[in-house]
């Protein structure tokens, strides 16, 4: 089963791209509503978050008020992370029960659709990621329209989140969503159609546990970009069965002190983002096999902890795919690597940078 992330800012439009995707006959799992089951009386959630912000937040029948909820997260976010810390794990247990359930039923594609994919650093859970999108004034407009906001408190919720240009940079594709109901349904539909062609021609996880490769991981430096300690990259790697950006973030030296996206802000800049190509690409292969695509996103998620320069991010995307090719030949087209190294990174990559 294709396992596809949805996400977009607030008031963005992705529930209708939710909504044609299911038409098309996709499992979908809407997690912000997951959540607020989650936060419901007696469920996971509730008894934690309430003792984390205080009896205040409860409404007159014991529920989680979100309006009084809302304030308190969207203006300071140190509670914001508190909230998500509660939260997000009771929700991916739960969607990984109801991913599993999808995928005995047979559907093909399961679709999650939730707002902080990209912030909460899951978004390398999914074998695609989809970003719906409009404009920033086409966002503030909708949600003062559909919550009754003012200017400012609407500002406040759309500065809480990503950019939209930069959680577009995260994306292997993207829906409009600017236009009529009947021009997002179009555009959901080619949509459709694309993720229906991935899911026909699944890729195979590989084996990679050969000599060559233990001989080249073990010339790898002591510590990579931002401190990282390659031992304990290479110790998380091996365990995890996705990428979490929050995880990787966490073996920084020092760890940030905000969100993952924000942790390059002020590091040093050598060595550079392609040393961790070889682990990456051994890590890929073996978790989703010869997926050119999803080995480049996540080459380019995981510069970014460190990089902000697009040269940086394209090397590391190429350095990656090039690893791929040599950990198990013919894995990955020789032709795909350019494109894709511009296209992830935002600049050509250097041809200078070895990355093993």
């Amino acid at each position: 089963m294709l396992r596809v992330g949805l996400t977009g800012g607030i008031a963005s439009g992705k529930s209708r791209v939710t909504q044609a995707l299911a038409s098309a006959g996709f499992f979908t799992l809407d997690l912000d509503r997951v959540a607020h089951e989650m936060m419901a009386p007696g469920a996971a959630a509730h008894a934690a978050v309430v003792d984390a912000f205080g009896p205040g937040i409860r409404a007159a029948d014991g529920s989680i008020d979100r309006r009084r909820l809302g304030p308190l997260v969207f203006a300071d976010p140190a509670a914001r992370a508190r909230l998500d810390a509660l939260v997000h794990p009771v929700v991916r247990d739960e969607e990984g029960r109801r991913l599993e359930r999808a995928a005995a039923e047979g559907f093909a594609v399961a679709v999650s659709d939730a707002a902080l994919l990209v912030e909460s650093g899951g978004h390398l859970r999914y074998d695609r990621l989809v970003v719906a999108w409009c404009p920033p004034d086409e966002q503030r407009r909708r949600l003062r329209a559909r919550d009754g906001l003012d200017l400012a408190a609407a500002q406040a919720r759309l500065d809480a989140q990503m950019p939209v240009d930069e959680k577009r940079r995260f994306g292997h594709l993207e829906v409009s969503t600017l236009g009529s109901l009947e021009e997002t349904q179009g555009r959901a539909g080619v949509l459709a159609d694309a993720l229906t062609r991935l899911a026909r021609a699944p890729c195979v996880p590989l084996s990679l546990r050969g000599e060559r490769a233990a001989q080249w991981l073990a010339r790898l430096p002591p510590r990579g970009p931002g401190g990282i300690e390659m031992t304990r990259l290479l110790g998380y790697l091996d365990a995890a069965p996705a990428l979490e950006m929050t995880a990787l973030a966490a073996l920084l030296t020092p760890p940030p002190a905000g969100p993952w996206y924000r942790a390059s802000r002020g590091r040093a800049t050598t060595p550079g983002p392609e040393v961790l190509a070889l682990p990456l690409a051994r890590h890929c292969l073996e978790r989703h096999g010869a997926d050119a695509e999803f080995l480049a996103g996540a080459a380019a998620s995981v510069a970014r902890l460190t990089h902000e320069d697009p040269v940086a991010i394209a090397t590391a995307v190429q350095r990656a795919l090039e690893a791929a090719m040599a950990l198990h030949p013919g894995s990955i087209a020789r032709e795909d690597l350019r494109g894709l190294a511009r296209r992830w990174g935002g600049a050509d990559p250097d041809p200078a940078r070895s990355a093993f």
